[in-house]
C-alpha cells in the first residue's frame, strides 16, 4: 500500500499555515490499528481544500464539487481528490455529518487536529473521539467501537 507516500508527499509540501489532518482508515492505521487504508482522507476547511487543490492542480484526479453536490446522505463537504504516489487521497473541506436528521459540522480542523509521528514526520490527524463520532454517524457502530477501544487503550497508557 502506497498511502505512507502519499502522507509523506503531503508534509513535505503543504504549506505550515494550512490546517489540515490526515482522517478515517489512514489515520487509524499511524495510530496502529488493525486496519488496511485503501486511500487517504484529508479534512480542512472551505479554503484549505482549495488551497491543496491548487497546491496539488497536477494530480487532481476528481475536481472539487460543493457539498450540495458530493451526494452522500451521512457526510458532505467540499470533496475532490488527488492522485499522490499512487495512492488515492481524498479532499474534505467544511465536513458535516448527518446525525438524528441534522447535519452537525466537524470541529475546526486547526483547533483539534493531534500529531503522531511516523519516521522523521509529525503528521496530523484529528482525534479518535471524531474518528469514532463519524463511524457512529455513518453507522459503521463496530469501525466507531473498535477506534474507541484504541482511544481508551491510549489514554490509559498516558496516565501510566
Amino acid at each position: 500500500m502506497t498511502y505512507p507516500a502519499a502522507v509523506r508527499t503531503l508534509c513535505d509540501r503543504l504549506p505550515e499555515d494550512l490546517p489540515w489532518a490526515i482522517t478515517a482508515s489512514a489515520n487509524l492505521a499511524l495510530r496502529g490499528l488493525p486496519v488496511d487504508p485503501g486511500d487517504v482522507d484529508v479534512v480542512t476547511d472551505a479554503e484549505g481544500v482549495h488551497r491543496i487543490a491548487d497546491c496539488f492542480s497536477d494530480a487532481v484526479v476528481r475536481p472539487l464539487v460543493p457539498p450540495e453536490a458530493a451526494g452522500s446522505p451521512t457526510i458532505r463537504s467540499h470533496f475532490g481528490a488527488l492522485s499522490l504516489d499512487g495512492c488515492e487521497v481524498e479532499l474534505m473541506g467544511d465536513v458535516e455529518h448527518r446525525v438524528d436528521g441534522e447535519w452537525v459540522p466537524a470541529p475546526d480542523v486547526g483547533a483539534v487536529r493531534e500529531f503522531v509521528t511516523m519516521g522523521e514526520y509529525a503528521v496530523p490527524v484529528m482525534p479518535l473521539d471524531f474518528e469514532a463520532f463519524g463511524y457512529r454517524a455513518r453507522g459503521d457502530n463496530e469501525r466507531a467501537a473498535l477506534v474507541a477501544k484504541h482511544a481508551e487503550g491510549a489514554a490509559a497508557e498516558a496516565r501510566r
